[in-house]
C-alpha cells in the first residue's frame, strides 16, 4: 500500500500546514518515497478556507493534487479512521505550542511523528519515543526527517508502538488524573512550619 503523510489539526498557518504542503512537495520532487500521498485533516471553518485555497492552488500548480485528500470537521469516529490510516503523522505548528493534543491522539493510534524542535514537542517526544524533531519552520528539515522515518518502515512502526505504549501508560486520562491528584496532594498535605 501506497505510504500517506498526515496531518490533523485547524488547518491553518498557525500550525504550519503551508510548511507541511512545502515539505510534500519537495519528497515527492525527490522520488524516494514512491507513491506518496498527504492527507489532511482537522477543523476548516470560513476564515480557513482562503489559506486551504491556497494550498489546492500551489498543489495542482506542483502537479500533486490528485495525490492529497483534505478532510474538514470530521467527526469523533472519523477522525479515528483517518489516524489509523497514516504511515506518519505531522503538525509542524509554528507557535509555542503548549502541549499539542494531536501528537498524543496520533500516537495513540500507533502512527510516529515529526515534529518541530520547539514548545513542548521535545518534551513529549522524549517521555514517548514515539518520533523524531526536526528544525522549526523549514521545509527542508522536515522534508528530510519525514523522509528518514518513510524510508525505514520498521523504524517507524517500532516508534509508532512505543508512542502508542507511552501514551496509555503516561497520557491517558487516568494517568494524567492521577499525576494531578498527587500534586495537589503535595500542596495541599505539606506540613506548614509551627512559628515559635
Amino acid at each position: 500500500t501506497a505510504p500517506v503523510l498526515g496531518y490533523f489539526a485547524r488547518m491553518c498557518q498557525d500550525k504550519g500546514l503551508d510548511t507541511l504542503v512545502e515539505a510534500y512537495i519537495q519528497l515527492k520532487q525527490r522520488g524516494r518515497v514512491p507513491r506518496l500521498k498527504l492527507h489532511i485533516g482537522g477543523g476548516c471553518g470560513p476564515g480557513d478556507e482562503p489559506f486551504v485555497k491556497s494550498l489546492r492552488v500551489r498543489l495542482a500548480a506542483a502537479g500533486y493534487i490528485g495525490e492529497v485528500g483534505f478532510s474538514p470537521n470530521l467527526n469523533r469516529a472519523e477522525k479515528l479512521e483517518f489516524l489509523q490510516g497514516l504511515t506518519v503523522f505531522s503538525v509542524p505548528a509554528n507557535y509555542g505550542e503548549a502541549f499539542g493534543l494531536y501528537v498524543i491522539e496520533a500516537l495513540a493510534a500507533g502512527v510516529p511523528v515529526v515534529q518541530p524542535r520547539a514548545a513542548a514537542f521535545p518534551e513529549i517526544l522524549a517521555a514517548t519515543g514515539g518520533g523524531v524533531l526536526c528544525e522549526p519552520n523549514d521545509a527542508k528539515s522536515l522534508a528530510d526527517a519525514l523522509e528518514e522515518l518513510l524510508l525505514d518502515p520498521a523504524r517507524a512502526r517500532a516508534m509508532g508502538e512505543a508512542g502508542r505504549r507511552a501514551v496509555a501508560e503516561k497520557f491517558s486520562a487516568e494517568a494524567m488524573a492521577q499525576a494531578t491528584l498527587q500534586v495537589f496532594e503535595a500542596v495541599v498535605v505539606r506540613p506548614r512550619p509551627i512559628a515559635i
